[in-house]
């Protein structure tokens, strides 16, 4: 059965698992990438944050124009 071979996987290497893949590990690998978290550039947050704004402005927008109809 695979889930036994999986089990018996997981308990040789102590439950840790370094990636989701194989080739996300070699990726990660090839370009000197950790899979640590790293911390956002301002430039990311701030176009984050536009986003956002841009999602609520159009839920908005749709929900009202919904609630128009409906009524």
């Amino acid at each position: 059965m695979n889930s036994d071979n999986d089990i018996a996987q997981t308990l040789k290497s102590g439950g840790e698992t370094t990636s989701a893949t194989p080739s996300i590990a070699l990726l990660n690998q090839r370009l000197g990438t950790s899979p640590a978290p790293r911390m956002l550039k301002q430039s990311e947050i701030d176009l984050l944050r536009q986003c956002a704004q841009e999602v609520a402005r159009v839920t908005e927008e749709v929900l009202a124009s919904k609630k128009h109809k409906t009524a």
